[in-house]
């Protein structure tokens, strides 16, 4: 951030969450974007293929989950190094996470071999089964540009340069547009590629990111004074530091993911019109939780850089404004949920491939009402999650949301499935019940104040 810049807002301020929240809001919400356009011409090819983005979908991201949390992390060691004007470091922080995604990624690409046998387990009905199989594999071999892609743009966003990262993922946004309406249905000598052409569109958008986000990478380094090229090497302190913080966090991730699949494939074993409303339903949801997250890194970045300056009284102020801007975004959609739920859906009913789909859009609309319930207390879990990852808390989170989603999603889904044969609405009770928990949790534990005496980098003593 350039000296002019920092002197246009006060820290802490509201004006200074909305410079560098609102753009990663935008962020977040062309990668939800990407999804829904993939789910909804989907739906305009067939239900089954509907019905196999999410389990598919959400499998691969709780895979890759540990990887992730590592790449993600990214921007909190950049914004806490940058606080404490260390540019040195800051350069040696993207190569080491350069070297952390190339190694994972290649291994979690070897995943796409055993999709066969992970999804006959879920024994979901044959086309659904197919269509699974073919998307996952498909999405696992495109690992390494997905965690690149979340590396890279922690430099930026660690930095407040969150315009950027906009720019580039709208950028990714308009490549998976326009190959997503080529491959699925076909045009010209390209033949319809349906769900694997969705797959690969995603891929292909991964890739062109990670390509203009190292150049634009490059760039920057050379014309702020960053060391880039002096760092290439491999830095076993800092990597391991940075695995330390970063594997408990993606192990949240992956804890939270896991739960979220196993519920999906419980509700997936009722039959495909059950499977396809829930995925539509989450589809709806991630407009509006998808771009919370970009909230939520917009946070985690400022937490951090205040941590780094040694000012955690002033971050502090920020999630006080970041709740403010999340209930009130939030809110609108938890509106849009109640009482435009058909006008929400009507993009994938205008051209649904199927005589049952009024069933599913029937369904949906009573599972965008648990949505509504759930949806504020979405907003404080994000948000107090992410201040405190901010600082360096990531062991409490990982700890929570393990015995959580265990004990309080996956173990009463299974016994839905097994003492009363099933159930979909007793299903989504049991979401929205682990849901308000993460909430008040999250709260609780960033109330606590523990947050405060944390810190990710080394102190000045570990230097001399």
């Amino acid at each position: 951030m350039s000296a002019e810049t920092q002197h246009r807002y006060q820290p802490g301020s509201a004006h200074e969450l909305l410079m560098v929240a609102l753009p990663l809001m935008v962020s977040f919400g062309s990668q939800s974007l990407i999804s829904f356009v993939d789910r909804m011409l989907l739906t305009w090819h067939s239900n089954s293929a509907l019905a196999a983005t999410m389990p598919a979908g959400m499998l691969n991201w709780t895979i890759i989950s540990f990887a992730l949390g590592v790449a993600n992390y990214t921007g909190t060691f950049v914004a806490q190094y940058e606080g404490a004007g260390r540019k040195d470091r800051v350069a040696g922080v993207i190569w080491q996470s350069i070297w952390i995604c190339l190694v994972f990624g290649s291994a979690l690409a070897t995943c796409s071999l055993a999709a066969p046998w992970i999804f006959a387990l879920a024994d979901h009905p044959p086309d659904v089964q197919r269509n699974e199989i073919i998307y996952f594999s498909t999405l696992c071999l495109g690992t390494p540009a997905v965690l690149l892609v979340n590396a890279l743009s922690g430099f930026f966003a660690g930095r407040s340069r969150t315009a950027i990262v906009m720019w580039v993922n709208l950028f990714a946004v308009l490549i998976n547009l326009a190959l997503d309406a080529i491959l699925i249905f076909g045009a010209g000598p390209i033949p319809a590629q349906g769900i694997f052409g969705a797959a690969i569109a995603t891929v292909c958008a991964n890739v062109m990111a990670t390509l203009l986000f190292m150049g634009i990478l490059v760039y920057h380094c050379h014309r702020d004074g960053y060391p880039l090229w002096s760092k290439l090497g491999l830095d076993l302190e800092l990597c391991g530091r940075m695995i330390w913080y970063g594997v408990p966090v993606g192990l949240q991730i992956f804890v939270d993911l896991f739960g979220y699949t196993t519920f999906l494939f419980f509700v997936g074993k009722l039959g495909t019109a059950e499977l396809a409303a829930t995925n539509l339903a989450f589809n709806l949801n991630s407009l509006a939780f998808i771009p919370m997250l970009g909230l939520g890194t917009g946070v985690m970045t400022l937490v951090g850089r205040r941590v780094g300056e040694g000012q955690p009284l002033l971050a502090e102020s920020t999630v006080r404004h970041a709740v403010v801007l999340g209930m009130t975004y939030m809110g609108v959609w938890c509106l849009a949920y109640l009482f435009l739920p058909r006008l929400l859906i009507s993009p994938f009913s205008a051209y649904a491939a199927g005589a049952d789909f009024h069933q599913i859009e029937a369904t949906a609309i009573v599972l965008l009402r648990f949505i509504a319930v759930y949806g504020m207390f979405d907003v404080f879990g994000i948000v107090y999650a992410y201040a405190i990852r901010g600082a360096g808390d990531s062991l409490f989170p990982f700890v929570f949301f393990l015995l959580a989603s265990i004990f309080v999603l996956v173990i009463p889904s299974a016994l839905v499935w097994i003492y009363w044969g099933g159930n979909l609405y007793a299903s989504w009770v049991i979401v929205t019940s682990y849901i308000v928990l993460v909430g008040v949790v999250m709260y609780a534990r960033y109330r606590q104040g523990k947050w405060k005496q944390m810190s990710v980098i080394e102190t000045p003593s570990d230097r001399s």
